[in-house]
């Protein structure tokens, strides 16, 4: 297995994007993790090459098609280090502050995921500080779900965005 760190990817970046851009090189969603930084911005991706020859392969691919993006060697410490979210873990941001978990749980009524994952964390904002929440869905489609039905919804008259982590 060959490690690699690709950057340039935006918010919109999705993982079959990165599979689609670098076709050839026999991919997976499994292959592919994001990198977020604190305040869950993608900051890149890593990759796990099934071969030398496919990395080598991507580096052509990137140079040919995807110039606003960077591919570099890294390690399988680094790939180990990261957190797969795997399109099953929510992040709901704008939380208020008075708000208790019961409150997040009402929010998140009618969707399916693990109410022992919930993790209320607060983040740097301007002016003040974003309160967000963290949990995990079983499935990839019960996420999608919860953020259909519950993204733009409010909690305690704040509107709260619900983004899907990669």
């Amino acid at each position: 297995m060959v490690y690699g760190k690709l950057f340039g990817i935006t918010r919109q970046t999705l993982r079959t994007d990165v599979i689609n851009l670098l076709e050839g090189c026999n991919l997976t969603l499994d292959d592919i993790k994001v990198n977020y930084n604190r305040d869950f911005l993608p900051v890149g991706m890593m990759i796990q090459f099934p071969s030398r020859l496919a990395f080598d392969n991507a580096f052509k691919v990137i140079a040919k098609k995807g110039r606003l993006y960077r591919l570099e060697n890294a390690d399988r410490s680094q790939w180990d280090f990261l957190m797969p979210h795997d399109g099953k873990t929510l992040l709901l941001e704008g939380i208020p502050r008075n708000a208790q978990l019961e409150d997040v749980e009402r929010f998140l009524s009618g969707c399916e995921y693990d109410p022992s994952s919930i993790q209320l964390t607060v983040r740097q904002g301007l002016p003040d500080p974003i309160r967000i929440a963290r949990l995990r869905c079983s499935t990839r489609t019960e996420a999608m779900n919860a953020f259909i039905t519950k993204n733009r919804g409010f909690c305690l008259n704040n509107q709260i965005t619900v983004r899907v982590l990669h």
